[in-house]
């Protein structure tokens, strides 16, 4: 890898560290962010994410996802991958949620896809891109 990719991947490195800080400051008031599945949450984790994490597979669908986010009345941030599945689970937990509780408005995965140039399309490939930089 050439010294000027090493350099961009740091700096994106410390743009995700910021960036993670910034959701475990919205979950210390008390909001909760959604991702796809159990490896998304294991790789927010190892990159010092410490906020509630909800895996959105260990639901039996959008109906039951939804009534429960809702029912907890606080505000949701969606994460989920950037794939294909992602988008279109995105889109209708968004019209879903629309009505029934406070979210982002999808703020941190814009923010997400800005930080990482688009090149990190899932979640749980956060810690591989970043982990050789990130000192805890």
């Amino acid at each position: 890898m050439s010294s000027e990719m090493m350099y961009e991947r740091e700096e994106i490195a410390l743009k995700i560290r910021k960036f993670i800080e910034s959701l475990n400051h919205e979950c210390n008031g008390g909001a909760i962010v959604i991702v796809e599945g159990k490896k998304d949450g294991i790789a927010l984790r190892e990159v010092g994410f410490k906020g509630e994490i909800l895996v959105y597979n260990n639901f039996k669908g959008i109906i039951n996802f939804v009534d429960y986010v809702s029912r907890k009345g606080r505000k949701v941030i969606l994460l989920l991958d950037r794939d294909r599945r992602g988008r279109t689970l995105t889109s209708k937990i968004l019209k879903k949620l629309e009505l029934l509780c406070p979210h982002d408005g999808l703020y941190y995965k814009k923010r997400f896809v800005k930080i990482t140039h688009g090149k990190i399309m899932c979640i749980e490939n956060l810690s591989n891109f970043c982990l050789p930089f990130i000192e805890n």
